[in-house]
């Protein structure tokens, strides 16, 4: 909970300050490359976490491998997560920037779980579904779950559409069992 919070604020932080410099799509592409990165380099993430490397070669580290891709507002935050000792943080961070991105650009995030992957033509006529029924654009978060069985589950921080043939069965099952026979 408390990690959470703290996460919160230093997203925040960033985006005011993206924000004032007018930099916060720039900035919100950077975290989301950072975030690639980290996710997939278990090592560079260790080296990071690691409470065994000084700040200054962290700092170092960070303003070489990173000056490339990450400009001026991003590369500022990264090494005052250095100086704070909050770089075990940054996946979570950049989770919280994101979050708080779609907020000020009013787009709703939504989990969208099938049993099978959806083709491009499938995943275009459920967004424009989605996003008639909210009245605001999505941005879809796809996820396989084999035992929904078939039919979609769509997650909103609000609301709960749950179209699965699982749930459907279930519901059957309910009124099989309340007959009086």
């Amino acid at each position: 909970m408390k990690d959470r919070i703290v996460c919160e604020r230093y997203a925040g932080a960033l985006l005011n300050v993206a924000k004032k410099r007018e930099e916060a799509e720039r900035v919100f592409e950077e975290m989301v490359f950072l975030k690639k990165v980290l996710h997939g380099n278990l090592n560079l993430r260790r080296f990071l976490e690691s409470p065994h490397i000084t700040q200054e070669d962290k700092t170092s580290f960070i303003k070489r491998v990173f000056s490339e891709a990450v400009t001026g507002t991003a590369m500022t935050f990264l090494l005052l997560l250095v100086r704070k000792y909050r770089l075990k943080s940054l996946s979570e961070i950049i989770d919280a920037y994101e979050k708080l991105y779609d907020i000020e650009r009013s787009v709703q995030r939504t989990d969208i779980i099938t049993a099978y992957p959806l083709d491009d033509a499938a995943a275009g006529k459920l967004r424009t579904a989605v996003e008639t029924a909210m009245g605001k654009s999505v941005k879809m978060c796809f996820s396989i779950d084999p035992q929904i069985l078939g039919g979609v589950v769509i997650k909103t921080p609000n609301l709960i559409i749950d179209g699965s043939i699982r749930r459907k069965l279930r519901d059957l099952s309910y009124s099989i069992m309340a007959l009086k026979v």
